[in-house]
């Protein structure tokens, strides 16, 4: 393995609650799609490629860059759009799926992974990372995906349910501590040939139920490393969040 490692941004200008937001225009002049792209030229990649299905993306993107690419329009998931770049690219070995819309997306945290993957056992096929909950509140939103992990940092189970689950208490009781909950980040590092043949493999059940790609991983009995950060991003989905990252870039 030579190690060369790939950033692909998987970018749809569909969204229901914050229309078109990839074409929002921030304080900054930037759009959010572009802040997360400059966050991934600081990290160890050796190459940022935002990939998209829409021209009024490639319009935006290539006011700041060369490296986007148009990909099919019937994907059905964030990872299919980055499989079909990394066919294009057979010279990098390690390729990250980073979400778009999380521009203040920690370097650090990238390099983690980047590193998680690189070191890990012939098993291990994909590395993500996790880092715990501040609010009990936070816990209990389905949005927010929970990771239980082995001694190993392995991943045992993803889920938008409470895990581990409690049987001495109610939903609006927790006799667990915060830090005994686990919250996983979207970012993931897989090696290429797993990414490749990942894509081709029927959708399973835990996959389906949850709507979480990475539990077709699991049920297929490969390995997910997990990295342990203190950073939490801030996905852009509502206008209450793009709020919230307007008070953070004008501070």
């Amino acid at each position: 393995m030579n190690n060369k490692v790939l950033i692909v941004l998987p970018c749809r200008l569909w969204s229901t609650r914050l229309p078109e937001k990839h074409l929002i225009e921030l304080s900054n002049w930037k759009t959010i799609f572009q802040m997360t792209y400059e966050a991934c030229l600081k990290t160890k990649a050796d190459k940022v490629i935002i990939a998209t299905d829409d021209e009024k993306i490639i319009s935006r993107a290539k006011k700041f860059t060369t490296d986007v690419v148009m990909t099919s329009t019937n994907h059905k998931t964030w990872s299919d759009r980055v499989a079909e770049v990394a066919k294009m690219y057979p010279e990098y070995d390690i390729v990250l799926n980073v979400q778009w819309d999380e521009p203040l997306v920690d370097t650090e945290t990238i390099n983690e992974i980047i590193y998680g993957i690189i070191d890990s056992s012939d098993e291990t096929v994909m590395c993500t990372a996790c880092t715990k909950f501040y609010e009990l509140e936070e816990v209990r939103k389905p949005h927010n995906v929970k990771v239980v992990l082995d001694k190993n940092n392995m991943a045992l189970y993803f889920s938008r349910s409470i895990i581990p689950f409690d049987r001495t208490a109610n939903l609006e009781e927790f006799s667990l501590k915060l830090d005994d909950y686990n919250k996983h980040l979207w970012l993931y590092a897989y090696k290429r040939d797993f990414l490749l043949q990942y894509v081709n493999m029927p959708q399973t059940f835990a996959e389906k139920m949850e709507s979480l790609e990475q539990l077709r991983i699991l049920e297929n009995w490969f390995k997910i490393k997990l990295v342990k950060t203190d950073f939490d991003s801030i996905w852009i989905d509502t206008k209450e969040d793009l709020e919230k990252l307007e008070i953070i870039l004008k501070r």
